[in-house]
């Protein structure tokens, strides 16, 4: 698996700095461009869909694609950071193409290379994306563009189409509102009715084997753990019960992963960087029964591969990034402060004001596990 290395503090201080200037310029160019008249053709079924957010944005990004331009051809433009997660989509995407970030005429290449004309471009609040996006429309008059407003006015000024980005909604919301070209979710509640799939009613497949997703990623990630202590009451209690404990992880996880199973002294089984995502993917689709994550990429592809799963959220929103699915639950710290990171950066800047996953008890895990819903064998 693919370590997540997002958020890095002087990058993203870069990017909204000197990225404001170059979208400003870039906006000026491309307003010039469109008073004097250059006529955009008629939209064809090519899409290319720009991520280059963290592996979850892509695996939720892609449910909102799959299930809205199922009939389109869709090509995809990710970057190597979740690169591992967009192979698990070879057989949906008509072309993936891994970008270079530092060459601002990637997108416009990838456009030339599959004779695309239409970009949807789901980057939040970096600039980088809405960069590339608009050179590539600037350099060929030919391109639409679309994505999101921000609180970024300068990200505004590349796209031809703009679409609101809300707090307020699962991000899955905001890109199907994105890919559809309006708002057409305004809330969680019609998540189960537009994404059928992740809804349906399951029973449990009892096969007595449990995964436990102990690592985060991303910015001051520490911030997001559950403490080893709780992971190993928790681990403790599972055996005792009869399940069979799998530890998930990246390369990067292993020997942290190896040294907390030495520790608890229980017969747990370390799958960190053993597996790629796919082959995970597919692992835990065919063998998990249920499964407990704090809040990554892990988590949402264990409700891609339809296993149950009980989602740890400290200072990341459930109503923003939480699990999807009747079946999965979050919990969150019964007090602290909790739930406030809505891009994923908004942390208080100290550390013992932005933790409080310490105060999310072994107990909430265990009761969860009996509310869990069931999964078809």
């Amino acid at each position: 698996m693919t370590t997540e290395k997002r958020g890095h503090g002087l990058l993203r201080w870069i990017d909204q700095k000197l990225g404001s200037l170059i979208l400003a310029m870039l906006g000026i160019f491309l307003k010039i461009q469109r008073v004097w008249g250059v006529k955009k053709p008629i939209p064809s079924n090519s899409y290319l869909v720009v991520c280059f957010g963290a592996i979850g944005d892509l695996i939720i990004l892609t449910r909102a694609v799959k299930t809205f331009l199922a009939d389109q051809k869709v090509y995809l433009a990710c970057s190597n950071l979740n690169y591992s997660s967009a192979l698990l989509y070879t057989d949906f995407y008509a072309g993936i193409e891994s970008i270079d970030l530092k060459s601002p005429l990637s997108i416009y290449r990838v456009c030339k290379k599959y004779q695309i004309n239409q970009i949807i471009d789901s980057t939040q609040w970096a600039n980088i994306g809405p960069i590339m996006v608009g050179m590539a429309s600037l350099l060929n008059t030919y391109i639409i563009t679309r994505g999101f407003k921000s609180n970024n006015r300068f990200r505004c000024l590349t796209y031809n189409h703009i679409i609101d980005h809300s707090k307020d909604i699962h991000e899955v919301g905001n890109f199907i509102n994105l890919i559809v070209g309006g708002i057409k979710v305004i809330s969680n509640s019609q998540l189960p009715e537009l994404l059928t799939d992740l809804y349906h009613p399951r029973l449990r497949k009892t096969t007595r084997k449990v995964l436990l997703h102990l690592w985060p990623a991303g910015s001051r990630a520490y911030l997001k753990e559950w403490p080893e202590s709780n992971w190993e009451k928790l681990a403790h209690h599972l055996v005792k019960n009869g399940y069979q404990v799998y530890l998930s992880g990246s390369q990067s996880d292993a020997l942290r992963t190896q040294n907390f199973i030495e520790r608890s002294g229980l017969p747990l089984i370390n799958l960190a960087g053993v597996m790629d995502l796919k082959s995970l993917s597919e692992f835990i689709q065919n063998e998990i029964e249920f499964a407990v994550s704090v809040n990554t990429g892990v988590m949402h592809l264990l409700v891609e591969a339809k296993v149950p799963v009980i989602g740890l959220h400290g200072p990341t929103n459930p109503v923003r990034w939480g699990p999807l699915g009747s079946a999965s639950i979050s919990l969150l710290p019964r007090s602290g402060l909790s739930a406030y990171l809505h891009y994923g950066f908004e942390y208080p800047k100290a550390d013992n004001l932005a933790y409080a996953l310490n105060m999310l008890s072994v107990e909430q895990v265990i009761d969860a596990m009996t509310d869990l819903p069931s999964r078809d064998n």
